[in-house]
């Protein structure tokens, strides 16, 4: 029953999620905006404060969907919620997305890693509605990890499996240290 439950939270959660991928081809969702947060949300009765959110995109100054959420994401949460990696003529951080893309399958842009009090919750690839990133956090929250969506499908890492622990630690370098990831020699 509990997966039953997950199963469908994911398949909601994937209606707010599009994106550009490398292929090409993109969906596009519309966002509703609504004014300036008004601090937090309450979801179940947990509240999700806005200024613990903070984002971690790579993405190309030639994607339109880039564009879109590299303004959309400051807009609805503040001027400091973003911190922006260019793949555009950045060795580095073109080095770092291919591992990114190793690790987790995800091949366009934009790649947003979401952050909560520090702690690594959400890892999205494509455009997403901003106005989910509360309850992203908070199936996070609930399922003790992070939401991976990828093309479209949504997977949940949790921190209590050993196996787990090891990507969400190299997702972490990736996104909030924009560094490539120590290769655990144990893993295979």
């Amino acid at each position: 029953m509990k997966r039953y439950a997950i199963l469908v939270v994911l398949l909601v959660l994937g209606g707010f999620a599009a994106g550009c991928i490398s292929s090409g081809t993109s969906t596009k969702t519309s966002t509703t905006q609504s004014n300036e947060p008004a601090g937090y949300t309450i979801i179940n009765g947990t509240k999700i404060y806005f200024n613990e959110l903070h984002f971690y995109m790579y993405g190309m100054k030639t994607c339109p969907h880039c564009r879109h959420m590299h303004t959309l994401i400051p807009e609805t949460f503040g001027e400091d919620s973003l911190t922006y990696y260019e793949l555009v003529g950045n060795d580095t951080n073109d080095r770092i997305f291919n591992e990114l893309s190793r690790l987790t399958g995800i091949s366009g842009v934009p790649a947003i890693g979401i952050t909560y009090k520090g702690k690594l919750r959400g890892v999205l690839e494509g455009e997403f509605n901003v106005s989910a990133t509360p309850q992203i956090v908070y199936q996070a929250i609930e399922h003790s990890g992070i939401l991976l969506e990828v093309g479209g499908r949504w997977y949940i890492l949790p921190y209590n499996d050993t196996k787990s622990q090891a990507y969400i630690e190299q997702l972490y370098t990736i996104f909030v240290k924009n560094r490539l990831p120590k290769v655990n020699q144990t893993s295979g």
